[in-house]
């Protein structure tokens, strides 16, 4: 027997997972476990599973005990699991809990330490932690005092995951630990032990801003929260921050860890009932020697299979150790379209470490580049709301271990005949399951209480999930309300449920939807109508508030009524998502005018929000000129640039779906605009590919305006996005039109820039001569036009250009002047490229002591603004001249650190630093 309490409550017996029964049985288990092989008197189980205990409390106590007796007997046991002496207790062996498995590790880590076998340490620590699933009794429905030691439990990991920590910075895989440490700090945002953790392993990976920003977060969260400063630690990490002391103590690399797997599901409901026959049928796709290892969910609209889907693969995650994808393919979203599998493979091949830059264009390379990169690996695929089978066939794995749940309304019977995939329909709840669902949600209690007016609220829902969670929504927020009260509500709305069969497939919920809006407040009911425009799958509070043209105080408190009423879902990132139905019938419901004005403040919002991110990202850059934005938008703030790589990053979604959706409107202004704000993210992402075809959106759009200025623009991006993917013909081509569109409208500011970029053209393509003519063509028209940054940008190009053609001292002048525009005009990534080009002229010229000197500023300036890329090269030529100086350690720290981040960023860069390393160990 095993017994797995660190995330969902589990008993297995001979590698056999136990059905525990429904929550209630199932807390008896909790509550037994909690204090394992002592007994807990009748009335202390009581307690911890009942909150108002029933007079039928102890013979249901009772029940439930010979219950688990039968489901825990196992062959040859001596005597029953469950033993009665003045009360119950559970036998558990040695070795059968996996929180005494966790415990032991975690001490055994602690010796360690204490011992100064760090790395053992840390190995132990890594044991113990890969035995939590998630939270301690993570589904367990049971009274507020068992909270107490669901509490305490996870305190006590939380502890131990904090120690762990502790010991890996110790050993100085700070870089590798910044993203555990953002998880936990964001789990406990009051914790300043956690938060000064994350900024040391930020500030030694040479990520100083990013330190500094946790701080300022942390510090206002202990205001606004506690109303105290900073403890002394805190303060302490920030001051050596701030003085630069953190670099110079960073400890030396190590290997990273193992990669976390990845996981990318919703959370699980924290209630879920029912659907035991269908959960049985899932668990066969588990199985490594399954002979289908796909199973395809299917079920009209409300039936709860995404609910399913994502329960079980919580459920089903220690068969799936190298992670689990998750992927809404919005296969019947209202008004917008599916998902292109293209996109979703993107997303999987990045979330399984592949670098953004690294993605091959077209679905057919991706296609194969995922099935590789999951060819070795035992991995889940949940694929949510699918249309069809073709919108499926794309993202199957292949790869024998890996295993895949498909949902849709549709039963799916072309991929099912194809694959040999398991068939799981899902029909209406039945009614037992129906009120198990209702008690999970408002307590057996007030259930059981008034029985025949919860049979009248299950007829009325004809056994639809979906259905009875806004009920029992409706009815959590009315606890004060009987639920005769609440039935009759629902028996007098005109509903078309009324006199259909649990199991007719033409049942729908938008009766009960309909029920659901008019419990609303006027201002909850109208937001639930205008956030069904946005384009996005999801959005963040100050979106909605622009969406309703309202402040954003009164915006929260609508948001907070329609997560509570069941209408929209809370992400654990705070934002706001629909169930697909939900989003259809809010569209219904809107008026045409209002709908049309809403998506209009909509564009407006992630315009001038992108507009004010993209300033922080390149503040030289020419600005465009925006239209006044629509009454009652209110853009976010955005105070550095860390906070604006932050923004597009979560907003990427909505800000793509909402280029498409302004096209789709005749919005065209605002299409190429938003494309335009985008381009500097992607370009730092590496999403050239994505670049391509923004910008051929926005050129569509830009020509239909009959504007030749945003179509020069768009016509650019398009030639530097050609270059950088190598498609030189195109990219000459696109930069030839953009060139006559300038002359013909007499843009000698359009034609440098044009110029500027033949010369890189033609550079990548060796073409020397001209690359050099044509840089100095730009620079001659940006001088005539009083173009200081276009001025500083060629004479950048004129300098590494001599770099390239070996004529080092030639190139130094050129430098300097670019750098001191650079300064001037407070352009520090563009600074530190030219102070790179400034030390390799000096290392060629064989001033190797001015070279470091030179190599390190541009260094330090490229950590300090988070710009890994450049941070690798200035490494890699870093190397080189402690190489020329003899110097062997210094160089192979140098080009192994750049490795490091060359490897990470997928970059090609990774070759060369191989080739000197190597070069190295052979001489």
């Amino acid at each position: 027997m095993h017994f797995r309490v660190l995330g969902p409550l589990q008993a297995e017996s001979n590698g056999r997972r136990l059905r525990l029964g429904g929550p209630r049985q199932r807390a008896v288990l909790a509550a037994l476990l909690s204090d394992p092989n002592r007994t807990l008197s009748r009335s202390r189980l009581i307690e911890l599973v009942w909150d108002e205990p029933t007079p039928s409390a102890e013979a249901n106590l009772r029940s439930y005990i010979w219950k688990l007796r039968a489901v825990l007997e196992e062959p040859g046991d001596a005597a029953p699991r469950v033993l009665s002496d003045h009360g119950f207790r559970l036998r558990v062996d040695p070795g059968e809990l996996d929180l005494w498995e966790f415990d032991r590790h975690a001490e055994r880590a602690r010796r360690a330490r204490g011992e100064g076998r760090t790395a053992d340490a840390a190995t132990e620590f890594a044991r113990a932690m890969a035995l939590v699933r998630g939270e301690a009794y993570q589904d367990v429905v049971a009274g507020s005092r068992f909270d107490g030691i669901r509490a305490a439990l996870q305190e006590h990991l939380d502890q131990v995951a904090e120690q762990r920590i502790d010991v890996s910075m110790d050993l100085g895989a700070h870089a590798a630990l910044v993203g555990d440490l953002r998880t936990l700090l964001a789990q406990r945002p009051l914790s300043e032990h956690l938060a000064a953790q994350l900024m040391l392993a930020l500030a030694r990976s040479g990520r100083r801003g990013e330190a500094l920003a946790v701080y300022r977060d942390t510090r206002a969260v202990l205001v606004e929260t506690l109303g105290t400063e900073p403890d002394r630690e805190l303060q302490e990490v920030h001051h050596r921050v701030l003085t630069g002391r953190i670099a110079a103590e960073a400890a030396p690399v190590i290997a990273a860890p193992a990669r976390t797997p990845v996981d990318l599901l919703p959370f699980d409901l924290r209630v879920f009932t029912g659907r035991e026959t269908a959960l049985r049928r899932l668990d066969t796709i588990a199985d490594s020697a399954a002979s289908a290892r796909i199973a395809v969910v299917s079920g009209s609209a409300g039936m709860g299979k995404t609910a399913l889907a994502v329960h079980w693969a919580h459920q089903a995650a220690a068969a799936f150790p190298d992670g689990r994808l998750y992927a809404d393919l919005r296969g019947f979203g209202p008004g917008e379209t599916a998902a292109d599998p293209g996109d979703v493979l993107r997303a999987f091949i990045e979330a399984l470490g592949d670098a953004p830059a690294a993605v091959p264009n077209g679905r057919e390379q991706r296609a194969a580049r995922f099935r590789n990169l999951l060819s070795d690996k035992r991995i889940l695929l949940v694929l949510d709301n699918a249309r069809d089978p073709a919108q499926v066939r794309p993202l199957l794995p292949g790869a024998p271990a890996c295993a895949v749940v498909v949902t849709s309304r549709n039963r799916l019977t072309g991929l099912i005949a194809s694959t040999g995939a398991l068939a799981v329909p899902l029909e209406a709840m039945a009614e037992t399951q129906a009120r198990r669902l209702l008690a999970g949600r408002l307590g057996p209690a007030r259930v059981d209480a008034e029985a025949v007016a919860v049979q009248r609220i299950i007829n009325s829902c004809s056994g639809l999930p979906l259905a009875l969670s806004l009920v029992a929504a409706n009815a959590s927020s009315r606890p004060e309300a009987a639920l005769t009260d609440l039935a009759d509500e629902l028996a007098s709305a005109a509903t078309p449920l009324d006199g259909l069969s649990a199991t007719d497939p033409a049942t729908d919920p938008r009766t009960l939807l309909h029920w659901s809006h008019r419990q609303l407040t006027p201002e909850a009911a109208r937001l639930l109508r205008l956030l069904a425009v946005h384009p996005g799958p999801d959005c963040a509070a100050p979106a909605a508030a622009s969406t309703a043209g309202r402040d954003l105080r009164e915006t929260r408190a609508a948001l907070a009524e329609l997560v509570e009423a069941n209408l929209l879902v809370f992400t654990p990132e705070r934002r706001y998502g629909f169930h697909d139905l939900v989003r259809a019938f809010a569209i219904e419901l809107a008026d045409p005018d209002e709908r049309d004005a809403a998506a209009r403040r909509i564009l407006d919002h992630y315009l001038h929000t992108a507009f004010n991110a993209d300033r922080w990202l390149d503040p030289t850059r020419d600005p465009i000129p925006l239209a006044a934005k629509a009454t009652g938008v209110d853009p976010e703030s955005i105070p550095d640039g860390e906070a604006a790589m932050r923004w597009f990053a979560a907003e990427a979604p909505g800000l793509l779906a909402a280029v498409e959706r302004a096209a789709s409107l005749g919005h065209d202004m605002h299409c190429w605009q938003l494309v335009w704000t985008l381009l500097n993210f992607l370009n730092r992402r590496g999403r050239w590919h994505d670049i391509a075809d923004l910008s051929e959106r926005a050129l569509e759009a830009a020509t239909r305006l009959g504007d030749t200025a945003a179509q020069a623009r768009a016509l650019r991006d398009l030639g530097q996005t050609s270059a950088r993917l190598e498609r030189y013909s195109d990219a000459h081509s696109y930069l030839e039109r953009a060139l006559a569109l300038c002359e013909r409208e007499n843009d000698e500011r359009g034609q440098a820039h044009v110029h500027h970029l033949l010369g890189r053209l033609w550079r990548r393509r060796q073409r020397l001569p001209e690359a050099l003519a044509a840089t100095r063509r730009a620079l001659a028209l940006f001088a005539s036009a009083g173009d200081r940054v276009g001025q500083a940008r060629t004479l950048q190009a004129i300098g590494y250009h001599h770099v390239v053609t070996g004529a080092y001292a030639e190139a130094l002048p050129y430098c300097e002047r670019a750098i001191d525009l650079f300064r001037a005009l407070g352009d520090a990534v563009s600074e530190g490229a030219v102070r790179d080009d400034i030390a390799t002229a000096h290392h060629h010229l064989g001033d190797h002591v001015r070279a470091i000197i030179e190599y390190e500023q541009a260094l330090n300036r490229f950590r300090e603004l988070g710009f890994r890329p450049g941070e690798a090269e200035v490494l890699l030529h870093l190397g080189d001249a402690h190489h020329a100086t003899g110097a062997a350690g210094s160089a192979r720290s140098a080009w192994e650190a750049a490795l490091a981040i060359f490897e990470d960023l997928d970059h090609p860069g990774a070759k060369e630093a191989r080739t000197r390393l190597d070069a190295l160990d052979a001489g």
